[in-house]
């Protein structure tokens, strides 16, 4: 999934006196509001001569008793070219740049806490759905026979998700998870040629080619020409693959073709598969910061252990928030 979600523009209404309170009782984390006013990872080239509010801008109250009220003063807005410039920013001191808090993965820790003390029986998680409004909270349930993807009878240790909607361009349910495809705005990491380099990275290692012990591993389970699809999978073909029905499968003397489920490939060209989540996940990611390491190491292993990095059939339901989510804010404690 797009890990830097491209922020509307900033509205300018009325001042009001002195930075925003929070909007709720709900409230979100100080850089959920500052991010709202961010430039994205991806929109140095993009969006060159979009203004926008600074890390270090006084936020004010506008109109709008919620996040999309907030705005700065016009003297303090910059460009995101100049605020994306990678000369003058670091993941450690952002200064305006955005990117999605990997505590929002599936699987961290963060996340599977707040669905433990709501007593929900599945799994939270944020994701990207066009067919709804931005900011719909949504229930994906485990379905079959509608689509051309896994029925549920493929991936039975797969739960139900409880998930807002924050971002748009998927036509099909998109979980925010580690190791997901790059795709067309990747704020993650370089992957050859097949994609935009991004200004400043989110991963200093990656599911790519660059990462050459994940090659070396992949090669090991029998994907000999690793080196040379791997950039394409992970940025056009859903990222990696790979689960633990489908690595007993495996284990049980299986082809990787006849243990994926349907609807997805384990080929090489047409994807690649991990079998130990233990050793991969670990090989496979490495953020610019070790709180992202930890992160995406959970939702890795979180997705292989319950069936969920997979194209699947499921069924989605607008719902209610449940108290933990916090409509998108974060996982509340």
């Amino acid at each position: 999934p797009s890990p830097s979600p491209s922020p509307s523009p900033s509205p300018s209404p009325s001042p009001s006196t002195g930075p925003s309170p929070p909007p709720s009782t709900n409230a979100a984390p100080n850089f959920y509001y500052k991010s709202w006013q961010a430039c994205s990872a991806t929109e140095a080239e993009a969006f060159g001569e979009k203004f926008t509010c600074p890390a270090d801008a006084a936020l004010m109250c506008g109109a709008d008793d919620d996040v999309r009220g907030l705005y700065c003063a016009e003297s303090e807005k910059q460009s995101c070219a100049d605020i994306l410039s990678p000369s003058s920013i670091n993941p450690a001191s952002p200064g305006g740049a955005g990117w999605m808090s990997p505590t929002l993965m599936l699987g961290s820790s963060e996340m599977v806490a707040a669905a433990a003390a709501d007593g929900y029986d599945g799994a939270y998680a944020v994701v990207t759905f066009d067919k709804l409004p931005l900011g719909t909270c949504i229930e994906v349930t485990p379905s079959s026979g509608s689509s051309q993807f896994a029925p549920s009878s493929a991936v039975p240790l797969a739960p139900k998700l409880k998930a807002q909607i924050f971002n748009t361009a998927a036509s099909a349910v998109d979980v925010y998870m580690a190791g997901g495809g790059l795709g067309a705005y990747n704020g993650c990491s370089a992957a050859g040629s097949e994609t935009a380099v991004p200004p400043v990275p989110f991963y200093s290692k990656y599911a790519t080619s660059a990462n050459t012990d994940f090659v070396s591993h992949l090669q090991s389970i029998g994907y000999s020409n690793a080196g040379s699809q791997l950039d394409s999978v992970v940025t056009w073909q859903g990222g990696i693959r790979g689960g633990a029905t489908y690595a007993a499968c495996i284990a049980s003397g299986g082809s990787k073709q006849a243990c994926a489920p349907p609807g997805n490939g384990c080929n090489g060209g047409g994807g690649i598969c991990i079998e130990d989540a233990e050793t991969a996940c670990a090989l496979a990611f490495e953020g610019v910061g070790s709180y992202t390491t930890t992160k995406a190491i959970e939702s890795c292993k979180f997705a292989f252990a319950y069936d969920l990095h997979w194209n699947r059939d499921v069924r989605v339901e607008v719902v209610a928030f449940p108290p933990r989510l916090a409509g998108g804010a974060g996982p509340v404690p």
